[in-house]
């Protein structure tokens, strides 16, 4: 089973993170990618990270399947985790 950790976030100035969703992205892409060629991801923007919440991501594979992969966040710093077994 892939597992895949990132630190992925940006600093609003009030000492709060926020993930970067299009690195977000790039990590739900390159994970997905275990179960088939990626055409896109798409992860919401503005999530604040918070240690212990979860937010989805949308992929559409090649062949125009889509699929949801759930992104775990690791600490309030933006650290985050996913694996091929987040796909569903």
């Amino acid at each position: 089973m892939a597992v895949a950790t990132a630190f992925l976030a940006g600093g609003c100035g009030t000492g709060k993170f926020t993930i970067d969703h299009k690195k977000a992205e790039d990590l739900a892409r390159q994970v997905g990618a275990f179960r088939g060629a990626v055409k896109s991801a798409s992860c919401p923007s503005g999530i604040k990270a918070k240690k212990g919440d979860d937010f989805d991501c949308t992929l559409v594979y090649a062949d125009g399947v889509r699929r949801t992969i759930t992104i775990h966040q690791l600490d309030d710093k933006g650290r985050i985790r996913t694996s091929a077994a987040d796909v569903r």
